[in-house]
């Protein structure tokens, strides 16, 4: 516990509450003594001397500023006490306490910045340690192609065989796909909030990713009109390109695509569908494989984890105000993004 005598808030809040009464005192005292006593005439019998009543005034205002200073000693002091122990929590967060968390007591403003501060300690423990284990996915998910490259390069110095080229070159790529994702899974993390907004035909982008992985678009009703999301052309692509390629990648043939519109709270939504007809995914990792390298169970770890490519789905579907998720059946996998539409 803080001394007293060190209490620096305490003495600063209190010695001000305590000048601001006595000179309101003195102020009241002066004001009587100007304003009150002349009003009245009084006649004093001889002998007696006439005693103004300005003294006796300010003694009572005096006495009275004491006894409010008195009581509100116990106010003062817990007010500030509590100040000075979130004070406290913020310095040891700031020198690198993420543990630390302030003291939520009661309900008025000084719990309300407490219970922020806490929440905003939460997110940024949250955010490390989310950053911390990317990285040690992403060191993990590198070591593999970087092995198996340098092992292809010293073969094909001793024997330049073309196998070993094809080879050395889907190692790069494999790299660079995964380099791509970090940093773009980086930069939703780090960016502006909002993506840049402009009306993007969701179908046209559907029918040209799907002819990338050979991909089949399901016919839609005429009558559901455009199917025009406010976003980002180049982030709405990845999130398509995604889940087509996670489908033609883990599942089977036939991948379908598939766009409709439905009502929404605040206007249409445009729900965008990805199946495929695979072994499907289990219920209960049906919310798992939104993880960063989540390798589900039964996949071999030989053929490494699903990367970061379901995650990224869902950042870009979260920053345009949608959601992603995946539907747990037997007989395929079934990822469904659902964003609003462009209002017209």
């Amino acid at each position: 516990m803080v001394s007293i005598f060190r209490r620096g808030l305490f003495w600063r809040v209190y010695l001000t509450f305590l000048g601001s009464l006595v000179l309101m005192a003195v102020l009241m005292a002066a004001l009587w003594h100007l304003m009150g006593e002349p009003r009245r005439v009084v006649v004093v019998p001889p002998g007696m001397a006439h005693h103004r009543g300005g003294p006796h005034m300010l003694g009572m205002a005096l006495a009275i500023a004491a006894t409010v200073g008195l009581a509100a000693y116990p106010i003062v002091s817990r007010l500030t006490r509590r100040l000075e122990a979130l004070k406290a929590s913020l310095d040891a967060w700031g020198q690198g306490d993420l543990a630390t968390r302030a003291r939520v007591d009661g309900s008025d403003d000084i719990a309300a910045v407490a219970a922020s501060f806490n929440a905003a300690a939460d997110r940024v423990e949250a955010l490390l340690k989310a950053h911390r284990t990317l990285l040690a996915h992403a060191s993990h998910e590198l070591r593999s192609p970087l092995t198996r490259l340098r092992m292809a390069t010293e073969m094909f110095a001793a024997n330049p065989d073309p196998g070993l080229r094809q080879a050395i070159v889907e190692d790069i790529a494999e790299l660079d796909g995964l380099v791509e994702e970090i940093l773009l899974a980086s930069r939703l993390d780090h960016g502006p909030a909002a993506p840049d907004r402009e009306a993007v035909d969701c179908l046209g982008l559907a029918a040209e990713e799907a002819a990338r992985v050979g991909a089949t678009v399901r016919q839609v009703d005429p009558a559901d009109g455009a199917f025009e999301v406010l976003g980002s052309p180049r982030l709405l692509r990845r999130l398509i390109r995604n889940l087509l390629e996670n489908a033609s990648k883990h599942g089977r043939p036939p991948v379908e695509i598939e766009l409709a519109r439905r009502a929404g709270p605040d206007g249409g939504l445009i729900v965008l569908t990805v199946s495929d007809h695979g072994p499907g995914i289990a219920p209960a990792e049906c919310e798992r494989v939104f993880e960063p390298f989540y390798r589900p169970s039964g996949h071999p770890e030989a053929a490494g984890s699903w990367g970061l490519g379901l995650s990224i789905v869902r950042q870009i579907a979260e920053r345009h105000g949608g959601q992603v998720t995946c539907a747990g059946e037997p007989g395929g996998g079934r990822f469904v993004a659902t964003l609003p539409a462009a209002m017209r």
